[in-house]
């Protein structure tokens, strides 16, 4: 398979979403100039970027809508992934109640708690299991990627807890850095440096 930067693969899941919504509102052809319109980017880079998978559109015409989004999807989107949610406090929750997560891209398949009194409940429909349970219950949902959402002092622990049963992605909404083999892939998101940094360049520029 072709190897594509990871920031030509993250517009390509948005160019997707919107996509889907050309789709919805009966739209068949959409340019390069239109598709950088909603990107707020430059209609060169979006040739560029759609280059990268084959020869699609027309010259002075543009791409279909449904054939464009299905090039991008085979690409992009080959499998479904399958996460585990480690922590179901208030971040947790709003994670697994979130509706991106329970379609047929995304399914988180079992969350994981330290506390008995959230073990054994469901939320929007995953069921909540003891971490000490954790790697048996992985090896069983064949999950790809684990998300930390658990307290600073944790998530260490965690990611050992993540990485001993044999998931390679690890989504970590903590605040610290942690420590995995080199052949495990890690994105952190820490929410107050992504609001901080839009700030910043909202001011600077």
């Amino acid at each position: 398979m072709k190897r594509v930067a990871k920031k030509t693969i993250t517009r390509s899941l948005l160019y997707i979403r919107i996509l889907e919504k050309l789709i919805e509102s009966g739209t068949h052809i959409v340019s390069s100039k239109q598709l950088a319109d909603m990107m707020g980017l430059s209609d060169v880079k979006i040739r560029k970027d759609i280059s990268n998978f084959g020869k699609v559109g027309r010259p002075r015409i543009g791409y279909k809508t449904f054939e464009l989004k299905k090039i991008l999807e085979d690409f992009v989107l080959q499998n479904i992934v399958h996460a585990v949610l480690f922590g179901v406090g208030n971040l947790g929750s709003a994670i697994l109640k979130y509706p991106g997560f329970h379609q047929d891209r995304i399914k988180i398949v079992a969350a994981f708690d330290k506390d008995k009194s959230k073990v054994g409940k469901k939320i929007n429909g995953v069921s909540v299991y003891s971490v000490k349970n954790a790697v048996k219950i992985i090896s069983k949902t064949h999950a790809e990627i684990g998300i930390i959402a658990v307290p600073e002092k944790h998530s260490q622990n965690i990611a050992d807890v993540i990485v001993s049963s044999g998931v390679k992605g690890i989504v970590n909404f903590s605040p610290i850095s942690i420590s995995v083999p080199e052949k495990v892939f890690v994105r952190d998101i820490d929410l107050s440096i992504e609001f901080l940094s839009l700030m910043y360049e909202m001011r600077h520029k």
